[in-house]
């Protein structure tokens, strides 16, 4: 097998003997098809969920000849061009290095294909992710849950029973895929403010990736309300607010967007949480408010305009908002704080 008549990864993966499943980890993670990834690498989609103007993939893939095969994993970023596309180039650099280090052996010896050599393409993702989606992947791949995972449901229901410090940070991800499943989500709701800080923190960060069943959407809206996002409980607050994220644009959590952005001040961790998180729920409105913050933070903190470009450059690489981030260019209703931004922020530009 050649690097001339391997033209993809997914191809090279489908020659290799092996069957994979991709996941988009740019925000959040979310699983994706066979075609659409092959698409997405090709540059025929534009990235969807692009994260510091890189496209982020878990591939997992596993021998298809062996009844129980393991699976391993790849953890790939590439480069996304300004129109918002993978840059192929960056692509087939990456498969020629596979290619040449694994040739065709990857259909014999599937544990070789996990190793691969040094190459500018590959992450390591966080202990907590790393947890998140090694739960994940056991979702969708009918996996059981890890060890440990009947202890975390008996801490939501019983917390004044259990000792959570004894709970793993694998074994409450895992669980969270579970919450509806296992009829979890009315104690959780009932028992919310029994847990400990760290668990409701944890607990919070792994149903990020998980749809919310119903009553615990209300609950955490209910929470923010009676909370807010900056009281002294903030570090549960975002927790809660990340928790809260969904693909689909939900009225409730723009109107509590909305309260959260009509604060005089806001800290860069709640802005950060916004644009990671809810970035598809900024509609106009909302994106000039969430701009308004940062430009003036960017002036308290005296950041020069670094964190302003960033937060920008950041939300003009998402193909839903591009449009509207640069409607912000010719916006009349900005303040002279955002207009001040922008100009030093195309000023720059210019500059270099």
């Amino acid at each position: 097998m050649g690097a001339q008549t391997i033209e993809s990864i997914s191809e090279f993966l489908l020659h290799a003997g092996t069957n994979f499943q991709v996941v988009d980890m740019g925000r959040g993670l979310t699983p994706i098809d066979a075609q659409t990834f092959l698409d997405l690498e090709n540059g025929k989609l534009l990235v969807p969920r692009p994260r510091q103007q890189h496209a982020w993939f878990a591939i997992v893939f596993w021998n298809t000849s062996q009844t129980q095969a393991k699976e391993y994993i790849w953890f790939l970023k590439l480069p996304v061009d300004e129109q918002g596309l993978v840059v192929t180039a960056t692509r087939n650099h990456f498969l020629q290095i596979i290619v040449d280090a694994l040739g065709s052996s990857l259909a014999d010896d599937t544990e070789q294909g996990e190793t691969l050599p040094d190459n500018p393409y590959n992450f390591v993702p966080p202990q907590t992710l790393m947890a998140h989606f090694n739960a994940l992947i056991r979702h969708v791949l009918n996996k059981p849950a890890v060890t440990g995972t009947a202890d975390v449901e008996r801490y939501i229901r019983h917390p004044a029973v259990m000792d959570w410090q004894t709970l793993s940070i694998q074994a409450i991800a895992d669980c969270a895929y579970h919450i509806e499943k296992n009829q979890l989500d009315q104690p959780f709701t009932q028992h919310f403010s029994l847990y400990a800080a760290d668990f409701q923190q944890t607990y919070l960060s792994a149903l990020e990736h998980v749809a919310l069943p119903q009553l615990v959407q209300n609950y955490l809206l209910a929470w923010l309300d009676k909370h807010g996002i900056t009281s002294e409980e903030s570090a549960v607050a975002l927790a809660v607010l990340r928790a809260l994220s969904c693909d689909e644009v939900m009225p409730e959590i723009q109107q509590r967007l909305a309260a959260i952005l009509a604060a005089s001040e806001l800290n860069m961790d709640v802005l950060s949480v916004i644009a990671a998180r809810h970035f598809n729920q900024l509609n106009d409105t909302l994106l000039l408010a969430f701009f308004e913050h940062a430009a003036k933070l960017d002036t308290q903190q005296q950041f020069d305009g670094a964190l302003f470009k960033g937060f920008f450059a950041d939300l003009v690489s998402i193909p839903i908002l591009r449009t509207k981030v640069l409607g912000l260019l010719r916006s009349t209703e900005r303040s002279e704080t955002l207009a001040r931004a922008i100009g030093a922020l195309f000023s720059a530009t210019r500059g270099n």
